[in-house]
């Protein structure tokens, strides 16, 4: 439960393994750009790669803005 700024200790972990799964998210994207050749599929693959950058900035300005019980200094970075 969020109270104030802070964020449960559960509340965190689930936040790290959305940053996790989203950064998966992008790395595949942009590997899968790379190795299409159907433009329309490129353009799709794109979009989703710069939507799943958008999310992992939301995310980390999440964590950063909520104390926890754990170090949520480190952030996650986007491929």
């Amino acid at each position: 439960m969020k109270i104030g700024n802070q964020l449960s200790p559960r509340e965190a972990l689930e936040l790290h393994e959305l940053v996790s799964f989203k950064n998966l998210c992008a790395t595949k994207a942009a590997t899968m750009t790379a190795l299409v050749k159907d433009d329309e599929l490129k353009g799709l693959l794109q979009q989703d790669f710069e939507m799943a950058k958008e999310h992992i900035k939301e995310l980390n300005d999440l964590m950063v803005g909520a104390s926890t019980a754990f170090d949520t200094s480190a952030k996650a970075t986007v491929v």
